[in-house]
């Protein structure tokens, strides 16, 4: 106890460089924090945004563009199909979370000007497409058809009325309407996927399969395992996901370099108080060696005045931090692009001992040279110094 309260003694012996330099610790350790804690976290949402926007890929017949709207829009015709049997292939690909059957083809209707695409689909589409706000019910009968937003203001048609398809001979009950999106989705008319396959004579076939995944990370894995799908094409969102995990990339990089510049100026700002103490401190060094005490003492001594200041710095800069994160998030995000929306900072166990292994580390590398120069001192050299 008595080796502690003098090494607490020399310490602060020069109150303002020793306030000074805890002061720019604490500062450091809490800065550090908040940006570990803030890389966890902003990975995190990052992910979870990557998430909430549905689609990941794509399985679709070969030769089959992703655009089959477009193609059909043009006049074109589906070249390919996939067999309905290949939706379990997919299912059972355990990174997959959502996939979700699609048929997809259209009533051409020259005298009106215009093509109505109509997209059979089932429950899934709804786990997938998880912006999509619905008014009314999902599809539950055979006949129902849920409208676009765009077909709704086409065929001035709302729930509770019917649609009369008179090239099929089929009328259909409106039991939903899809709010607008900003996307092709709004111009679709949606009916059960086992309704469009029988309209359009095509039983037990798909165009597409749409597939949210678990990790948005195991992208090239589950398109490897696709691409072995017989008759099938794999089309990724590689674009929208190379952004992503091309931003986590930067912000990771952006937070490393801050990083190795917080370290480097904690470590010499101990290393110069600590250094300092011992020049000015040689003379009494010197009577510690002549009245018996051993190079290892004096090195533990140093060692243990490092320890301390580095810890009680590293204490102040948590309490700092778990205080004033949220704002210096906010300056953070500010220099990261597409940063989610609300807090990201994690405040995680792990982030508490990495911190705190940070310190011990600069009070190793900071505290070494001061103690070994310390403990090498000669005594009648030190005793003779002014």
């Amino acid at each position: 106890m008595s080796f502690i309260k003098f090494a607490l003694k020399n310490l602060f012996a020069h109150k303002t460089r020793t306030t000074l330099t805890l002061g720019s610790m604490t500062v450091a350790v809490a800065v550090l924090f908040t940006l570990v804690s803030f890389n966890s976290g902003y990975e995190k949402a990052l992910k979870t945004q990557l998430q909430g926007m549905g689609i990941h890929m794509m399985v679709v017949p070969v030769g089959c563009p992703y655009e089959a709207a477009s193609l059909i829009l043009k006049g074109g015709k589906i070249p390919n199909y996939l067999p309905a049997d290949v939706l379990k292939e997919v299912q059972a690909i355990p990174e997959v979370d959502v996939a979700a059957p699609m048929f997809m083809s259209a009533i051409v209707r020259p005298d009106e000007g215009r093509t109505d695409i109509y997209v059979g689909i089932d429950s899934s589409t709804i786990r997938l497409k998880n912006w999509w706000k619905l008014k009314g019910k999902f599809l539950t009968k055979p006949n129902d058809v849920i409208l676009g937003s765009d077909v709704k203001l086409i065929e001035l048609s709302t729930i509770g009325d019917q649609i009369y398809m008179p090239e099929k001979d089929v009328t259909l009950d409106v039991v939903g309407e899809l709010q607008p999106t900003g996307n092709e989705d709004d111009g679709f008319f949606y009916i059960p996927l086992a309704t469009a396959q029988a309209m359009f004579d095509q039983p037990d076939k798909l165009t597409g399969i749409s597939i949210r995944l678990k990790n948005p990370d195991d992208a090239p894995v589950v398109a490897a395992k696709l691409g072995k799908i017989k008759g099938a094409e794999v089309i990724t969102m590689g674009e929208l996901l190379g952004t992503m995990m091309t931003l986590m990339g930067s912000a990771k990089s952006l937070l490393l370099s801050i990083v190795m510049i917080i370290i480097v100026i904690s470590a010499l700002g101990v290393l110069n108080t600590v250094l300092m103490s011992v020049f000015e401190r040689t003379k009494e060094i010197g009577v510690m060696r002549a009245t018996g005490a051993s190079q290892a003492h004096i090195f533990g001594l140093v060692w243990l005045e490092t320890l301390m200041l580095s810890l009680l710095g590293g204490i102040g800069g948590l309490g700092l931090a778990l205080v004033g994160a949220r704002a210096l998030e906010t300056v953070v995000k500010k220099f990261l692009p597409l940063a989610p929306k609300g807090s990201v900072v994690a405040l995680e166990p792990g982030s508490f001992l990495l911190i705190m292994a940070f310190v011990l580390g600069i009070a190793v590398v900071a505290g070494f040279y001061p103690a070994l120069r310390a403990a090498r001192a000669k005594p009648i050299e030190a005793l003779r110094s002014e």
